[in-house]
């Protein structure tokens, strides 16, 4: 699974937003491809802060 850190880097794709993003990153996923989520927000640039601010609370950054 992706906690078994690869020796590439990977990315998780489809279907994240903010409701499912700490299941993403609990999994193991430390790099992320949004779409549909940023698509459908009323305001994509505080989405897209948002989410990365979450990914980057998360790694430690």
């Amino acid at each position: 699974a992706a906690s078994l850190a690869p020796a590439r880097p990977w990315f998780a794709i489809g279907g994240i937003d903010a409701d499912n993003l700490d299941q993403v990153l609990d999994a193991g996923a430390r790099r992320i491809v949004v779409v549909r989520a940023l698509t459908k927000a009323s305001d994509p640039g505080a989405a897209a802060a948002e989410l990365a601010r979450r990914v980057r609370e998360r790694a430690g950054a």
